[in-house]
């Protein structure tokens, strides 16, 4: 007969089950240091969590948010260089990033974070770094700040002062001294945590930070990590979802610094062969004079803005799509200002005076087909008006594949005659052609540049 009593061995496994229940939330909800949790949690070798979990009956009695942790955990050997930042005292990269206004937070390598900067500099400057004020300059630092303000403490510091501390400990770690006990951090010899990112060969780091960069200081290039179930999406990937221009598919118009879009996501125009032939051509013609203005129509997520303005230009960019300038914002540390949102022969119509050097890439042609607010010809001579030295251009040609019907004439040598019929530029030159010409568009692009110039 049934009585529905559970057996005296069950039950001391539920038992079991339940302090390892109790450890993990303690640990991991509250962010408050355990030695029950780090007995139970990193010490218990998988086998006898398996086994208490045999012995407690059905599975549905145990809590469901330890018993995923637990079932679906394995260990993997990643590239520490896959390893992206995430969140801090249990927020995920995501809620870590809205609590500090940092977007790109989740899209940065540790490697290329605050942990390893602070490493990087007490390798070259020594003893001189434990000093107040040179640790207050660190990237490390202002991350604790922050993390004080969005959760209240960083390692149980809650202040400057703390946090000055906590990075002196870590410094002292570095150097071969055990590990101070702090609240918050993970037990000595515990797993690095870790979440796969969607779409992508990256991960979103859940826990140890501080150990993927004493690995990568010591010279490790890869790192045995705890696998947790599910995964995540970051605030870039979103944001590319969104693009009008790619229309939700995984293709990236120009260059992102974003190292979860590089497996998954195909990189239509190189853009740096260009960027390189106008950087040569304005060095030959003494155009690249520091301070000049720099105006890219149809600036995307806003790349060759970023890269002009690296180069001492005043640059500046029109955009149709807000939400593509709003990622070159992000992405680029763009001011939200830098690349004005709105039609382009418009914007241009509005301009009241000429940039020095100006760029419009692949634009032309949707205007040529009918697809733009004006016609080409108005198009070209607004571009005209507002440039002051030099236009660098390049638009959709006959030998493509998408427009060897739409465009028939449209030659490399017909747009050259037709730019000088339709512009009072005196010389239009042709410096070459891209190198886009590749599978999966390997019968597309090939578009020369033209420099069209006073």
């Amino acid at each position: 007969m049934t009585t529905g009593r559970v057996p005296t061995r069950s039950r001391r496994a539920r038992r079991q089950i339940g302090r390892f229940v109790r450890a993990w939330q303690s640990r991991f909800r509250r962010g408050t240091s355990s030695a029950l949790a780090s007995a139970v949690v990193w010490q218990t070798p998988l086998r006898g969590i398996r086994g208490v979990l045999g012995r407690c009956g059905p599975l549905r009695l145990v809590h469901g948010r330890t018993r995923s942790a637990v079932l679906s955990r394995r260990v993997e050997r990643v590239d520490i260089g896959r390893l992206l930042l995430g969140g801090e005292n249990g927020l995920s990269a995501r809620e870590y990033a809205r609590s500090t206004g940092d977007p790109m937070r989740p899209s940065t390598r540790v490697v290329d974070g605050p942990h390893m900067e602070l490493l990087r500099h007490f390798a070259a400057d020594g003893p001189r770094l434990l000093s107040s004020e040179a640790l207050l300059r660190s990237a490390y630092v202002r991350n604790g700040s922050a993390c004080i303000d969005a959760t209240g403490h960083f390692f149980g510091a809650r202040d400057e002062a703390g946090v000055l501390e906590v990075a002196r400990d870590f410094l002292a770690t570095a150097g071969g001294a055990p590990p101070t006990a702090r609240p918050g951090r993970s037990a000595i010899g515990g797993p690095v945590r870790v979440r796969r990112i969607r779409r992508s060969d990256c991960f979103e780091v859940l826990d140890g930070h501080h150990r993927i960069a004493l690995a990568a200081h010591a010279g490790l290039s890869d790192l045995d990590v705890a696998l947790e179930r599910g995964t995540v999406t970051t605030p870039v990937q979103d944001l590319m979802r969104t693009l009008s221009w790619t229309a939700g598919r995984r293709e990236l118009y120009q260059p992102l610094p974003a190292p979860e879009l590089a497996q998954a996501w195909t990189l239509i125009r190189q853009c740096t062969d260009r960027l390189q032939l106008m950087v040569d051509f304005m060095e030959w013609r003494d155009l690249a004079v520091p301070g000049s203005s720099y105006l890219d129509v149809g600036a995307c997520y806003g790349w060759f803005v970023a890269e002009m303005a690296q180069r001492g230009f005043d640059a500046r960019g029109l955009e149709l799509d807000p939400n593509a300038a709003r990622l070159g914002a992000l992405a680029f540390g763009l001011d939200p200002g830098v690349i004005a949102v709105g039609d382009g022969p418009e914007m241009l119509r509005g301009l009241e005076r000429p940039a020095d050097v100006v760029s419009c890439f692949s634009m032309l042609h949707h205007f040529v087909l009918g697809a733009g607010s004006c016609s080409a010809e108005e198009l070209i001579e607004l571009l005209d008006r507002v440039t002051g030295r030099v236009l660098f251009l390049d638009t959709g040609e006959a030998h493509e594949a998408w427009f060897r019907d739409l465009l028939p004439v449209w030659s490399s040598e017909f747009i050259g005659e037709w730019l000088t019929a339709h512009t009072t530029f005196k010389r239009v030159v042709a410096l070459g052609t891209d190198r886009d010409s590749v599978p999966p568009f390997q019968d597309n692009y090939g578009r020369t540049l033209f420099a069209c110039t006073r």
